[in-house]
C-alpha cells in the first residue's frame, strides 16, 4: 500500500533474505487480477523493491494497517482489520474488512468499512468516526436477513464456511450501495426490481433480498462475488 493508504503500489513476490533482495510487481504492470491468478505483462515486470523507492520505504516501515484494531473515537471496539478491498484495474483502495465482536452481539462479525470514512492510524489502533459503528451494525443485521432469505446454500455446508460467505456477501452489499446498475434486475416472475442506471439504495436491496436476487444485484453494480472460491475482493 502507498504511504497514504489510498492505493496498491504492487504485489510482493519475494520478501528477500540474506542471499536475495525483495521483489515486487508494480501495479501498472498487472494486466488482470482475479481470485486464482494474476496476469502480468512479462517476466521483466518483476523488479527488485529497491528499484521502487516508494515500495521500498513501505517494506522498511513498521506501520501496518492489517492487524490494527479499529475503534471509533467514542470508544467502540469494532474489531481487527484483517484485509483490504481494492479496485482490480486501478489499485485504488476501496475499503477495509474488520472482524470482531461488538459488546451487544453474541457472535463475531466481519464487516466492510468504505475508504470514504476517514481513518487515522495510530498503531496499534485505527481510529474512525462514531458513525462507522452504525455501518457495522447495519451489516450485522444484513447478514441475519440474508441468512433468512438465502435458500440456495446446501444443508451439508459447514456452518463456519456459510457464515463467512454470508459476512462477505454483506460486505459486498455495503460496497454496492450508491452505485448505478449496469442492467435491469428482475424477479423470478419477471417483475422489475430495479432499472438500469438506478442507484442501489436500501429499498432496492430490500426488494432484491425478497426476490432472492442479491447476487444478481451485486453483479449489476459491478461488485464481484465468487461462490466457489474463498471470499474474493471486488473490482
Amino acid at each position: 500500500m502507498s504511504p497514504g493508504k489510498d492505493r496498491l503500489l504492487g504485489l510482493l513476490t519475494d520478501k528477500g533474505g540474506w542471499l536475495s533482495r525483495a521483489q515486487v510487481i508494480p501495479w501498472f504492470e498487472v494486466i488482470s487480477a482475479g481470485v486464482d491468478a494474476v496476469v502480468i505483462r512479462s517476466q521483466e515486470s518483476i523488479v527488485e523493491a529497491r528499484d521502487m523507492p516508494e515500495a521500498q520505504r513501505v517494506l522498511e516501515g513498521t506501520v501496518r494497517l492489517r492487524g490494527a484494531r479499529m475503534c471509533t473515537t467514542d470508544g467502540v471496539n469494532l474489531g481487527v482489520i484483517t484485509d483490504l478491498f481494492f479496485h482490480r484495474q486501478t489499485g485504488a483502495t476501496e475499503g477495509y474488512e474488520v472482524c470482531g465482536r461488538l459488546p451487544e452481539e453474541a457472535s463475531s462479525h466481519c464487516a466492510f468499512v468504505a475508504v470514504g470514512y476517514p481513518l487515522r492510524l495510530e498503531p496499534p489502533t485505527a481510529w474512525v468516526a462514531p458513525e462507522v459503528a452504525d455501518v457495522v451494525r447495519r451489516q450485522i443485521e444484513d447478514v441475519r436477513r440474508i441468512k433468512l432469505h438465502d435458500t440456495g446454500q446446501s444443508r451439508d455446508d459447514p456452518v463456519a464456511a456459510k457464515e463467512m460467505r454470508d459476512s462477505t456477501l454483506s460486505s459486498m452489499v455495503e460496497m454496492a450501495r450508491g452505485r448505478s446498475l449496469l442492467w435491469d434486475i428482475r424477479g423470478p416472475e419477471g417483475w422489475l426490481i430495479a432499472a438500469r442506471g438506478q442507484q442501489v439504495t436500501e429499498a432496492v436491496f430490500e426488494r432484491a433480498l425478497a426476490e432472492n436476487r442479491v447476487r444478481e444485484l451485486l453483479r449489476a453494480a459491478n461488485v464481484t462475488w465468487n461462490d466457489q472460491a474463498a471470499p474474493s475482493r471486488p473490482d
